[in-house]
């Protein structure tokens, strides 16, 4: 390896040590989202349809002919949108193959959203929902390559879309971790609107829920699937680069004293049903095992805003678990087989 070469990968390899580090310990929420360089590209934004017309897919493109970012980065993405939408004739077709390479951006609309038509940022509520009058967006980057959107009421945080731009020529990839913060930060996702987790399709058929943990300090996936039913983590590790089960004394407390209280509604809305239209998103291996499709929404716990005193339920069965919580710090259950056992609906 030449001198040049030594500098241009010694550069590298810091720029990639900066941004692992930046995504474990998380970029700060924004009013407004951050444009990554690669945008400045944009000729054309389009979108895609689900089966039922409704836009839950934009695509960001650059002029025809570009080669401007790692196709591997678009292999990883093109992956996971085609097992999410596999079932949806238009977005099937699109991304059984490979993708084109001027394609800079892909954006995902959640269940009850749908995309805009000016930019990879733009969404809207979808089915008849209304904003409400004290809503309002917040944006947050995952990493380098993925951002999520925010529509936020009433104190809840959810996720609209998610945004997924490839990493250009020459800028770390981080494949592993770029795949896991797209599918995990949809999976402990707070669905709009919200609905009592404990009757959720995932806890009653998979026995997994997200949540804000305010020790962790973000949305989590807790997952109760293990043989002794106590709730944990389900996380990845961005260092080892594999998903783990942790013990948490917060999200065992909150398991245990968890009680639904149904939500204000500000504006009139429709009935709180599941889509027809709904699209996995499984909690699978590490190894990028294939995904099980099953309807129905994640529920979660509100963000922090919400999390007051005079929010928090009464202690109810708090007792039976002093024996499980008392003095533990964090205890790694397991990581190998863990995604194949949950499985989760993402988007309408």
């Amino acid at each position: 390896m030449n001198l040049l070469s030594k500098l241009f990968f010694n550069s590298q390899s810091r720029d990639e040590k900066n941004e692992k580090t930046y995504i474990i310990k998380g970029y700060p929420l924004t009013s407004s989202p951050v444009i990554p360089d690669i945008l400045k590209h944009r000729v054309e934004f389009r979108t895609i349809n689900d089966n039922y017309g409704l836009p839950i897919l934009g695509l960001t493109l650059a002029h025809e002919g570009a080669d401007l970012v790692e196709p591997e980065c678009l292999e990883v993405i093109r992956k996971r949108m085609f097992s999410w939408f596999k079932h949806h004739s238009e977005p099937a077709k699109y991304f059984e193959k490979e993708l084109p390479r001027n394609l800079i951006a892909i954006s995902f609309a959640q269940t009850n959203f749908q995309m805009g038509k000016e930019s990879c940022h733009d969404f809207k509520l979808a089915n008849g929902y209304k904003e409400a009058e004290n809503s309002f967006y917040t944006y947050r980057k995952l990493s380098e390559s993925v951002q999520c959107v925010y529509y936020n009421e009433n104190g809840v945080e959810y996720i609209a879309l998610g945004c997924f731009y490839p990493a250009p020529y020459g800028k770390p990839k981080l494949l592993e971790s770029n795949e896991a913060l797209v599918h995990y930060s949809m999976a402990c996702r707070i669905p709009y609107p919200l609905v009592d987790r404990m009757k959720s399709f995932n806890f009653v058929t998979q026995k997994f829920y997200g949540r804000y943990c305010a020790t962790a300090g973000k949305s989590v996936v807790v997952t109760c699937a293990s043989d002794d039913g106590i709730p944990r983590h389900w996380e990845y590790n961005h260092v080892a680069n594999k998903y783990e089960i942790n013990l948490c004394k917060e999200c065992l407390e909150d398991f245990y004293t968890y009680e639904w209280k149904e939500p204000k509604k500000d504006t009139p809305a429709a009935p709180a049903t599941e889509s027809a239209s709904t699209i996995p998103v499984g909690v699978e291996e590490a190894s990028a095992a294939p995904i099980a499709t099953g309807p129905a929404p994640v529920t979660s716990d509100p963000a922090p805003a919400s999390n007051t005193d005079s929010d928090l339920s009464p202690i109810t069965r708090a007792g039976s678990t002093e024996s499980l919580i008392e003095g533990f710090e964090q205890v790694t259950v397991g990581s190998a087989d863990v995604e194949s056992d949950i499985e989760a609906e993402l988007i309408d």
